[in-house]
């Protein structure tokens, strides 16, 4: 490889690797703002909710965020271990958590899920809202499937959600803002209007979106942007990935409700264990 080659490689990993640690964490920085996006999604907290009451002993949530499925399971009884990399939306969580009550006080840590070490063994692990496709390498699939393992009990379940990728959405013209919504910021009470756009990288499953907020008020017009960016993992290749870490899937569901993974599903929805041959007593 010429000198040159290496250069631009390695120019572009760099670039890479910025773009992917901004969509990793530009999302989450304005936590009151992602709670109020996401107020009205209901379907995954019933599903998790129902989940955990089918087991017994304490939950570990990976990409617990502002609490928005930690602090039902808290105040139905549940204890809980909640993990997130993002300081602003364990602040959120521990504010949330101040105003209510729950049996069992959750345990929040900042850490880092594809390394992370706690010394226990759960019964339940959950891995919700796409929290998964933040996992944008074969090697970050391993590191955190490892992690997952580590931590679940012999017969524990690990269960997670995320999107089924839909190419016709992927292909959209990235010229083009999608999704046009007027709404009143939480905090500020200013209104906005949010839009979307999004590159998709085909060779790196990669969907690099952009998530727009601009002033309604016509004197200012101010806008800024949000960086979000999401790996796409197809069916068999999810199957393939969990099989060669040690895990077997008990379902496969194409959305919360248990009908059957289509083209046309929004969702995947796993329940896995840990292959008989992989588990520890």
């Amino acid at each position: 490889m010429s000198s040159n080659v290496k250069r631009e490689q390695r120019q572009f990993e760099q670039v890479l690797s910025r773009a992917l640690e901004r969509g990793t964490s530009d999302h989450y920085r304005d936590a009151a703002l992602y709670d109020h996006e996401y107020r009205r999604r209901r379907e995954d907290l019933n599903f998790y909710l129902a989940l955990a009451e089918k087991e017994k002993g304490p939950i570990l949530e990976l990409g617990c965020g502002s609490g928005r499925l930690l602090i039902p399971l808290a105040k139905r009884g549940h204890q809980v271990v909640g993990i997130d990399l993002s300081a602003s939306m364990l602040a959120r969580c521990r504010q949330r958590l101040a105003t209510v009550k729950t049996p069992k006080p959750p345990e929040l840590r900042r850490a880092d899920f594809r390394s992370l070490a706690l010394g226990r063994r759960f019964p339940l692990i959950i891995c919700p809202f796409n929290a998964f496709q933040h996992l944008y390498t074969r090697r970050d699939v391993e590191r955190f499937l490892d992690v997952v393992r580590r931590h679940l009990t012999s017969d524990g379940r690990f269960v997670f959600d995320l999107m089924n990728p839909d190419l016709s959405w992927l292909s959209r013209d990235p010229q083009k803002r999608w999704a046009r919504t007027r709404f009143r910021h939480p905090s500020t009470g200013e209104r906005m209007i949010y839009s979307t756009s999004l590159v998709y990288d085909g060779p790196l499953q990669i969907a690099f979106m952009r998530i727009y907020y601009e002033s309604a008020e016509k004197k200012t017009r101010k806008e800024k942007v949000i960086h979000l960016a999401h790996r796409y993992f197809f069916p068999l290749e999810l199957e393939a990935l969990l099989h060669y870490r040690g895990f077997e899937i008990l379902r496969h569901d194409g959305d919360f409700e248990k009908k059957p993974l289509a083209s046309e599903s929004e969702q995947q929805v796993l329940i896995c264990r840990v292959l008989r041959s992989r588990r520890k007593k």
